[in-house]
């Protein structure tokens, strides 16, 4: 895990957006392995999260949700907070529940992986939690951006996404292509596979949520060379 671990930490010290975490969130996706769970923070599956954890030797300090997905053979040795209420899916239930044991904000994996109706949800869960989100493939971290600038430390031609949620207009400096008080829109308009252009770089983001998802590995592609990768 020290590749995927050291630069998770590297780069959110290395943005601007600067919190103490407090738990980490794990969802029934993929998630990393054992190694990056030793943050010193608690640890809370949701509902069929905590399968996962198990599987991989990490025991979740709580466990939140209707428990339908928890295997009942283990379900006994762990400690859960029973939420059978079924007009709320298990994260939101989760993040009502951390919030309340100011447990937030937190570090969300295991979002992606599955169906996609169930990570497009997950995302849209994340979005009102001041969280962030780490998935392990392709090693990445999202971010929630509302109005204000964000300034990011990142190496040479990092790849980022950025896309408005549901619209959100924004201007950049440091990445190859620039925004200039751009619309970006879900659906619409989006900024996926920039790059960064140096060291230093940053987001501002004059109206509505940004989805800031930047890659922590280098990767070669065609964006490396070509032009934007912008599109409608």
């Amino acid at each position: 895990m020290r590749n995927l671990r050291e630069p998770f930490h590297d780069h959110v010290l290395h943005c601007s957006i600067q919190q103490q975490y407090h738990s980490i969130i794990v969802l029934n996706g993929e998630i990393p392995d054992s190694s990056f769970f030793e943050q010193g923070i608690h640890i809370v599956a949701v509902n069929g999260g905590a399968n996962r954890l198990l599987s991989i030797g990490v025991k979740p300090d709580l466990v939140v949700g209707d428990l339908d997905s928890v295997n009942p053979s283990l379900r006994a040795s762990l400690n859960t907070i029973y939420l059978p209420d079924q007009d709320y899916c298990d994260f939101s239930k989760t993040i009502a529940h951390l919030k309340t044991m100011k447990l937030l904000p937190s570090i969300i994996t295991g979002i992606t992986g599955g169906a996609i109706d169930h990570i497009l949800q997950n995302i849209n869960i994340f979005l009102s939690t001041g969280s962030i989100f780490y998935t392990p493939s392709p090693s990445m971290v999202g971010y929630s951006l509302e109005k204000g600038i964000t300034h990011f430390s990142l190496p040479e031609n990092t790849k980022i996404s950025l896309l408005g949620i549901p619209t959100a207009q924004i201007s950049t400096q440091g990445l190859k292509w620039e925004l200039h008080l751009s619309t970006l829109a879900f659906p619409g308009k989006s900024s996926c596979f920039n790059r960064s252009l140096c060291s230093e770089m940053s987001i501002e983001v004059h109206s509505g949520i940004c989805l800031a998802m930047v890659y922590l590995k280098t990767v070669d592609d065609a964006g490396m060379c070509e032009k934007s990768c912008t599109s409608n």
